[in-house]
Parts: C-alpha cells; sequence; structure tokens
C-alpha cells in the first residue's frame, strides 16, 4: 500500500507553510527578501517551494511592487481578506 504523502511531499508543504508563516509576522516582503530569510533560517532555497507559498495560499497576495538595484520585485504579503 502506498503513503498518502511522501516524505519529500510533506517537507515541501511544510517548508511553503514555514513561508507563510514567516510573511504573516514579518511582511510584506520581496522574494529576495524570502530567500534572505530562508537561508539565515537555515533552511534549503527551492523556487518551486516559493512559488507554491507565494501563488497557492489563499492568504499570500501581491501587494505592490519595489525597485530593488533597478529591478522591478513583486511585493507579497499576508492578507485574510
Amino acid at each position: 500500500m502506498r503513503r498518502r504523502w511522501s516524505e519529500e511531499r510533506r517537507n515541501n508543504q511544510q517548508q511553503a507553510e514555514w513561508i507563510v508563516a514567516w510573511l504573516r509576522k514579518n511582511g510584506p516582503a520581496t522574494i529576495r527578501e524570502i530567500v534572505g530569510a530562508l537561508t539565515s533560517a537555515g533552511r534549503e532555497v527551492r523556487a518551486h517551494i516559493i512559488q507554491r507559498a507565494l501563488i497557492r495560499s489563499p492568504f499570500v497576495t501581491k501587494s505592490g511592487e519595489r525597485i530593488v538595484d533597478g529591478e522591478i520585485h513583486s511585493v507579497w504579503s499576508f492578507s485574510v481578506d
């Protein structure tokens, strides 16, 4: 019998939940700031997990844009609307 959730999938989900929780406490933030938070917390930085946290979560919304080092970066924030 196959498990419903593989260990890798469970870890990915927990990582995405960590990102959403971090945004709730420290947001709004750009992806650069999220990557910095993951790195400083000793967590693995994986693009598909960041995308899952930002796009699939019903609690995270794009709240604007910021210019950082001459480039436009999206700003993401936690929202319960």
